[in-house]
């Protein structure tokens, strides 16, 4: 399985530098270089590119083109600083559901139901990394990735203000809350994410997997079974989904004129007609 330990190589998840290389790449022209959005940036030519490839791995651009992707064109026209708490839920839902991200991935969908954990306990989960990379690796870049990037970026950076992790009075141990508020259309653009990339093509999804499967929105949310089918009822009554709950069925249907990128489009619509 191809994955990466560390996403930034070591540094921090600083958002004013992420924003930065964000804006600079959709305030430019459509065909750029490495060289020309780091003259940009004034940033080094390595935090560029590794900055870039962090927004690529979530789908805001391309990696190698540098090309604009049609999802990080909606957000840059709506929220191009990334400060809104959708684009928050939303870029912490396409991280830590991404495999590649191994630290993050198998984090959050361990923690999906606990109530606490210990850096320790967290460690546990790369175990059988340890024949698969350098000994070296194994020993420091796991945990600094873990500790000093990755949950650093709940608790201390802009990632904190979703709530989903909190430092105890003992340095080694952290709370975990569940059921924070989701906006509900970004609810259902990560169920659309969770159907392309494990069920794709299908018009329809088990309730139960879209609770406990690995990657799905319920679990790396930290969502309990009530609190997603709340969510799910909410979205029925808006008539951007059917929910199907009779004999042996219990499964959400998608309409067939739905789509990832649109739905995030209409949050953002929606959002700009309340305020």
């Amino acid at each position: 399985m191809d994955y990466k330990i560390q996403i930034l190589n070591g540094y921090k998840l600083y958002f004013d530098q992420i924003t930065n290389v964000f804006r600079s790449r959709y305030l430019m022209k459509d065909n750029i270089n490495l060289d020309e959005l780091t003259e940009e940036t004034g940033l080094n030519r390595r935090k560029t590119r590794l900055l870039l490839n962090y927004l690529a791995d979530m789908g805001l651009n391309e990696k190698r083109t540098l090309n604009k992707t049609d999802l990080g064109q909606i957000i840059f026209e709506n929220d191009d600083f990334l400060e809104d708490l959708g684009t928050l839920w939303l870029m912490h839902y396409l991280s830590a559901s991404n495999e590649y991200f191994v630290i993050w991935n198998r984090f959050f969908n361990y923690i999906s139901d606990k109530s606490k954990f210990s850096v320790k306990e967290a460690l546990n989960l790369f175990t059988d990394l340890e024949g698969e990379i350098s000994t070296y690796s194994y020993n420091h870049h796991i945990r600094k990735e873990l500790l000093q990037i990755m949950i650093d970026a709940y608790v201390r950076r802009r990632l904190s203000e979703l709530g989903l992790i909190e430092k105890l009075k003992d340095e080694a141990m952290y709370y975990v809350n569940i059921n924070n508020e989701i906006p509900e259309r970004i609810f259902l653009a990560a169920c659309l994410k969770f159907r392309d990339n494990f069920y794709k093509g299908a018009t329809s999804i088990e309730i139960d997997d879209l609770v406990h499967k690995a990657n799905s929105p319920g679990r790396i949310f930290i969502l309990t079974g009530k609190k997603v089918r709340n969510i799910l009822d909410k979205l029925k009554d808006k008539r951007l989904i059917g929910v199907e709950s009779r004999g042996d069925l219990d499964q959400i249907r998608f309409p067939n004129n739905i789509s990832f990128e649109k739905i995030i489009s209409d949050y953002y619509e929606n959002k700009l007609r309340r305020n």
